[in-house]
């Protein structure tokens, strides 16, 4: 990143000595700000392209979120951070599906309005060449991680991505759910779960796309912690239990996890996956199963423990698993899908190659 930053500097010559500058560039153009932004938007609602992607009503949100990134950018340090965020701008642009052709025209109208200052206050011209000049700046970087978000989007392996985070998100609400249907506030708990929400905005896109909303789910975990009862816990686990009852998902997340279990078995047989840790306990092989059965069917679990004594009910699978001197049984209950016989007999595979290399490893 810093060596793109540097490029970046040396291709608009920029200087780190003008951060003075552009913060005097603000105080210049502050007094003229509103104006500007109301004069943008008039401007842009003429041309029909943009009228989808700018609510009336929300205008006034928009100028603010617009002032105080032109502020940000001016009154900033040009570095990964200020990087960062204009890089977050424009992916969210991306999300929205805003041309990037429609980007560049909103940059060329705020430069022309910006310009259009030097008639009232000539003085203040150098000013302004540099707040464009910034801008020029911004617009470019927006252009490159518009494309890039656009290029990872369109690749073949971004289909893979929904498989991964659904079951990061449902693995992430299985670790904290004994804490929320006890109706309690766990704080680690929480953390976890909020973390878990914080990693999976990468795939926010895909997420949406089989009915996975992180904001409304986040939503409702909040409400669940001010108030943990019946009712917030039922719209917690709505959200994220009912995308993953359409068929049309589960069929997809079904038969990549078939694909998935054929690689892992490949992976545990040839190199000994979960146990291949140089100091090999029952916690590190229980460790390794929970992951790569998280990574494989997380999105079908909806219960996955180690017990010392054998369950009498209530499990799909439970294996009896011997290490040494050790034993404890490996007990999962499948969520009910529509395919579930089918789901059951994949993770049951995948246990028992987990169970068969515990079993040759405990021979050698």
């Amino acid at each position: 990143m810093n060596a793109k930053i540097e490029l970046i500097k040396e291709i608009y010559q920029l200087q780190d000595d003008d951060l003075k500058k552009r913060k005097e560039a603000l105080q210049k153009i502050e007094p003229y700000v509103n104006e500007i932004m109301d004069k943008f938007y008039e401007k842009l609602l003429q041309k029909e392209e943009f009228t989808k992607f700018i609510p009336v009503e929300r205008i006034p949100e928009l100028k603010r979120k617009q002032i105080k990134f032109v502020a940000q950018l001016l009154s900033k340090p040009f570095d990964e951070e200020l990087y960062n965020k204009i890089a977050k701008v424009a992916i969210a642009h991306y999300h929205i599906r805003l041309d990037p052709i429609l980007l560049s025209y909103g940059y060329h109208l705020l430069s022309e309005l910006i310009l259009e200052l030097s008639q009232k206050e000539p003085a203040i011209l150098p000013y302004l060449k540099l707040i464009i000049k910034y801008l020029k700046v911004s617009e470019e970087i927006m252009k490159e991680e518009y494309f890039s978000q656009k290029t990872l989007a369109e690749s073949p392996y971004r289909a893979n991505d929904l498989f991964i985070a659904v079951n990061s998100l449902h693995m992430a609400y299985i670790r904290c759910k004994s804490s929320f249907e006890a109706l309690k506030v766990d704080k680690e708990a929480k953390e976890l779960f909020e973390k878990s929400l914080e990693e999976l905005k990468e795939y926010k896109d895909v997420l949406e796309e089989a009915g996975f909303h992180l904001a409304t789910i986040k939503r409702f975990c909040t409400q669940f912690s001010n108030e943990p009862n019946e009712k917030n816990l039922g719209a917690l686990k709505n959200a994220i239990i009912k995308p993953l009852n359409n068929i049309n998902v589960t069929a997809y997340l079904s038969l990549t996890s078939s694909l998935a279990t054929m690689r892992a078995m490949t992976d545990i047989i040839y190199t000994r996956a979960i146990t291949n840790d140089k100091a090999l306990t029952i916690e590190t092989i229980q460790h390794n199963m929970y992951k790569l059965l998280s990574q494989n069917y997380g999105w079908a679990i909806e219960a996955l423990e180690f017990l010392e004594s054998e369950p009498e009910e209530g499990y799909d699978i439970v294996k009896y698993i011997s290490f040494k001197e050790s034993v404890f049984f490996l007990c999962i209950k499948a969520r009910d899908v529509v395919n579930k016989l089918y789901i059951v007999e994949g993770i049951d595979l995948l246990a028992e190659t987990m169970k068969l290399t515990l079993y040759i490893k405990n021979k050698e």
